[in-house]
């Protein structure tokens, strides 16, 4: 029960290949999955088989895709031809995806690999294929990676990316583009902001008052009735003086 939490604390120290080694010997994998999840940051390609090897049998296509769209430290085609044939169809599909992906990269057809991350519509495909491209040097198809895949990486990904390797002349034109489309959002949610503090200052400047247009001064008390608020003639001292000016007053 504390295996994991000794791999944890010894993750500095120990080697990796040596401790999946050990427990595929003695067929415990399923014992560390949270360590492999743990380690695998360091792409490694050990972890990442043992831990694709733990998905596949435990069926967890989602986590399986994720990892080979995040990790890229393993036998794509070895991987490819376990899942083909998987009586799933999700590792199927995702067989194809990395037959489709690993041929293109092969076989230097980049325009078919592109296309493959576009149609994937997955953010961390499409951004795999840009680091893959940035590794190899070719920056003509980054350039043109960004505009095939422009509805899927991410701003933030792509500056740095341009910054970390100088590559920031081939990545202007989706800056410029991104740009434009951003201020064009921000420009239609300011002017519907504008309409809708319009809209809202008519009704408001439209409305009746409630005391009419003579305001106070022209207008009745709701309670106001004959001699309510007078002095009638016939009485007189201090006492029909107060209550005279009470109800004037109160005007009730």
């Amino acid at each position: 029960m504390l295996l994991n939490d000794l791999l944890a604390v010894l993750v500095p120290r120990i080697d990796h290949n040596r401790v999946i080694q050990m427990f595929q010997k003695s067929d415990n994998m399923p014992l560390i999955k949270n360590y492999l999840v743990s380690v695998q940051g360091v792409n490694n390609l050990a972890v990442n088989t043992a831990y694709h090897d733990l998905l596949i049998e435990e069926e967890d296509y989602v986590r399986l895709r994720k990892s080979i769209d995040t990790n890229t430290n393993f036998d794509n085609l070895a991987l490819a031809g376990r899942l083909e044939s998987h009586e799933l169809l999700e590792f199927r599909r995702i067989a194809a995806h990395l037959q489709s992906m690993t041929l293109s990269k092969q076989d230097r057809l980049y325009k078919d690999a592109m296309d493959t991350a576009a149609e994937s519509r997955d953010t961390s495909v499409a951004e795999e294929l840009l680091q893959y491209f940035v590794e190899s040097g070719h920056k003509e198809c980054f350039a043109a990676c960004l505009y095939i895949c422009y509805d899927l990486v991410r701003p933030d990904r792509v500056m740095e990316l341009a910054w970390r390797h100088q590559l920031t002349d081939f990545a202007m034109p989706y800056m410029v583009q991104f740009t434009r489309e951003y201020v064009d959002k921000v420009d239609k949610l300011h002017k519907a902001h504008e309409e809708h503090e319009a809209k809202e200052t008519k009704e408001r400047s439209g409305e009746t008052p409630i005391l009419g247009p003579g305001g106070l001064g022209n207008s009745r008390m709701i309670t106001a009735g004959p001699g309510v608020g007078m002095i009638p003639p016939q009485q007189t001292g201090m006492g029909g003086m107060a209550m005279g000016y009470g109800q004037n007053a109160y005007g009730f």
